[in-house]
């Protein structure tokens, strides 16, 4: 294992093990967190750059996702809950990371193909596609968001972590899936493919309470109104018109007062709920499973070896 990627394993992991922390105790991560471990990663990449003697199609890649990443911290967004806003100063920035993104491209005709500039130019592209998770509810949480982008930042190409991972691709795809499957994405799929395990001890837990709903059972539990638990969200409801309905993927930042308040009136005390699980958690792991062993999809679809 290179100095480099020795070094993203031990930042990493500090940072997210604070992380997790934060987010089983309170179910935030302050954003200073992750802009320290972006901002790491950017100070560990330009070194790497410099070592290498980087071409200046991978310092221009670096930049545009250096300036996607501070946009989402700093200044304030362009579409908020009364509609579109043009900034001009925030729209110019996107404008200024596009073109550092296209440039390479546009300048030699192809992204040269030496050192980690190739799988440079994806970093850019996972930052947005971060954002765009998080939008499409696929990523549930802010903080979840910022970590994997704090990470693309911070591990922005495959380290050089020999002997590890211990699951590599075939050598017939590895190149390209270096290219169309980021590292931050690898610890993605890790840390959803550890989270699989969340439904299954819900369901485990309701089978000892004899609550085998489904498919409520594996995505939450019965709580009772006057007890509600703080890191929960509310499944059940009851419409204007008086039906009972079951939502099991409530809405995040919905307050629950007035549907507790007409459940009650129902003559509902216990009623489902799904936990705000802490994301971070299986993020720590992820991060640790794409570090060492590597990306575990690929022993799914038998790609690996």
């Amino acid at each position: 294992m290179d100095a480099f990627a020795a070094t993203r394993l031990a930042a990493g992991t500090a940072f997210l093990v604070v992380a997790a922390a934060s987010d089983f105790r309170t179910r935030r991560v302050r954003d200073p967190l992750w802009i320290g471990l972006g901002t790491l990663g950017l100070v560990v990449l330009a070194s790497q750059l410099v070592v290498e003697s980087a071409p200046w199609s991978a310092w221009s890649f670096a930049g545009s996702a250096a300036l996607l990443f501070y946009a989402v911290f700093f200044g304030r967004p362009l579409t908020e809950e009364d509609g579109f806003h043009a900034r001009p100063v925030r729209i110019a920035l996107f404008l200024v990371a596009g073109v550092m993104w296209i440039a390479p491209l546009a300048v030699t005709g192809a992204v040269p193909a030496t050192g980690s500039t190739p799988a440079m130019a994806s970093t850019p592209v996972m930052i947005v596609t971060s954002q765009a998770l998080y939008r499409l509810r696929v990523l549930h949480g802010g903080a979840d968001a910022k970590g994997l982008m704090a990470i693309t930042l911070l591990v922005p190409t495959y380290p050089n972590a020999l002997p590890f991972p211990l699951l590599v691709a075939d050598p017939r795809v590895d190149s390209g899936l270096r290219i169309v499957f980021p590292f931050s994405l690898v610890v993605w799929v890790d840390a959803a493919i550890v989270s699989l395990a969340i439904p299954v001890g819900l369901f485990i837990f309701n089978a000892l309470r004899r609550d085998f709903a489904i498919p409520q059972a594996f995505l939450g539990y019965r709580a009772r109104l006057d007890a509600l638990p703080t890191h929960a969200w509310l499944m059940e409801r009851i419409t204007p018109r008086g039906e009972h309905v079951l939502v099991l993927f409530p809405k995040r930042g919905e307050n629950p007062a007035d549907d507790i308040a007409r459940l009650r009136a129902a003559g509902v005390d216990r009623a489902w709920v799904t936990p705000k699980t802490p994301f971070m958690v299986p993020l720590l792991i992820g991060f640790l499973l794409a570090f060492l062993v590597g990306n575990l999809l690929l022993a799914v679809l038998g790609l690996g070896r």
